[in-house]
């Protein structure tokens, strides 16, 4: 799994507090809202700690982060001053726990503290160039979540056509604000999908780095092939009703926040083990 992270904390940190990026955190928070009471959570790809302590506020008694970057692992670690390390250590919040891990999301490992009742992915399946890593990545998370758990994530808008999707987005939301500060190009076509960069200006530098749109039916099968064998459906961008009421926050215009109503930004993926 890719660490070009290291070197975009603070530009990306900086993308995560627009409009869009909260938007998603509150369709996060609806889409875990059956399942975290007293659950134990595994955040794969937990990066600077958007959701990390959010989940300890949702119902969760305990959350495991794991991430391949240094630099992001270590500003989530600051976050709530939580220790880090190869193997993790432990820091108590409101009595509840908080750990962190580098480690390589894509390679199946079982976890200290496998199985977990919620397995979380934000921003981590799109990280798979192919089926085949991507079936390595549901083997992951299947062999760290326990029996009748569930793994949820954000990921890339679900479609057949991913091409169409990008270009789809770009001509409701186009350059230089984008979708909540991001905008896209082709990079090139892969076998399963499309290849696509991201970019976004901000005060503090650039964003840019690189990942992979694949077809829906891959990711569906690929998590099938990997023993996620329960319920799977998809949501969509769900924009709450105080944005639209020019409530909420982040700084999107009423069209921006209006425009994912026709044209989704990201995929909820939610898949019972």
């Amino acid at each position: 799994m890719s660490t070009q992270y290291n070197s975009i904390q603070g530009p990306y940190d900086y993308i995560r507090k627009k409009s869009i990026a909260l938007i998603e955190h509150e369709n996060i928070r609806t889409a875990l809202a059956p399942y975290i009471t007293n659950a134990r959570v595994l955040e794969l790809a937990c990066g600077s700690g958007f959701y990390t302590y959010d989940f300890l506020r949702w119902g969760a008694t305990s959350v495991l982060g794991v991430d391949i970057s240094p630099v992001m692992i270590e500003q989530a670690r600051l976050s709530g001053s939580s220790p880090v390390g190869t193997t993790p250590t432990s820091v108590l919040t409101d009595g509840k726990s908080v750990d962190f891990l580098l480690a390589d999301c894509t390679k199946p490992e079982k976890y200290p503290g496998a199985p977990f009742e919620v397995v979380f992915g934000a921003w981590l399946l799109n990280y798979a160039p192919d089926r085949k890593t991507l079936v390595e990545m549901f083997r992951n998370i299947a062999i760290n979540l326990k029996e009748g758990g569930v793994f949820v994530s954000i990921t890339v808008p679900p479609t057949e056509n991913p091409l169409e999707s990008m270009n789809a987005e770009l001509k409701v939301r186009p350059p230089p604000e984008g979708s909540g500060g991001l905008y896209y190009w082709l990079n090139e076509f892969v076998e399963d999908g499309m290849y696509f960069h991201v970019k976004g200006h901000t005060p503090v530098g650039d964003v840019d780095f690189d990942c992979y749109h694949l077809k829906k039916s891959v990711y569906e099968e690929a998590a099938r092939e990997a023993d996620l064998k329960g319920e799977l459906r998809w949501g969509k961008t769900e924009v709450p009703e105080r944005w639209l009421r020019g409530e909420g926050e982040g700084g999107a215009s009423l069209e921006e926040l209006r425009s994912y109503g026709d044209v989704t930004n990201y995929g909820v993926l939610v898949v019972k083990k």
